[in-house]
């Protein structure tokens, strides 16, 4: 997973019994994204919305630390549904420049992978989305963020049939007790 190279994981005893991520940008100058899409291109995804045709949405948590409404893994087959939600992503401000520290955050994230009509399998393209602290977004050229956009977490959720999802619904809630 590409956040382990940004993110230190903190032990759960050192921050409140909550097994929270202390994020912070790279200092070595090295991308945290693998794409080859140069930053004043378009993304290869978004160039191809209108042949989007499916997304499988899977979502990465640690252990059972967390409780969600929802199955890990989500096809959704609606195509109208998943180019909504890949031009919300397209359509996210890029994240600032330089240094940055996030908020502390939880090492849930959601893999999404948009099948695009004429290409072979599920080969599509993928996006990764961290949907607290920086609540960043990669796999479009440069690193989004989704801080600001109610949008696209509500458009994601539509889309995997949740009703009224935010970034909250997508964070999970801490399990308390035994």
């Amino acid at each position: 997973m590409k956040w382990f190279r940004r993110c230190a994981v903190v032990p759960v005893s050192l921050v409140t019994g909550l097994g929270l991520a202390a994020c912070g940008s790279s200092q070595s100058g090295t991308p945290t994204t693998t794409s080859t899409a140069p930053s004043n291109q378009v993304a290869y995804l978004c160039q191809v919305i209108p042949r989007v045709d499916r997304l499988i949405v899977t979502r990465h948590a640690p252990g059972n630390q967390f409780h969600f409404t929802f199955p890990a893994v989500v096809t959704v087959t609606n195509a109208a549904a998943a180019r909504a939600v890949a031009a919300s992503a397209c359509a996210l401000p890029d994240a600032p420049k330089g240094a940055q520290a996030c908020h502390v955050e939880f090492a849930v994230s959601y893999h999404l992978v948009f099948a695009v009509r004429g290409e072979k399998g599920m080969g599509g393209e993928a996006i990764d989305v961290n949907p607290t602290g920086c609540q960043s977004v990669t796999g479009l050229g440069t690193v989004r963020e989704a801080m600001s956009s109610i949008a696209f977490y509500r458009l994601l959720g539509n889309a995997m049939g949740l009703k009224n999802a935010s970034n909250q619904t997508f964070r999970g809630a801490f399990r308390t007790g035994g």
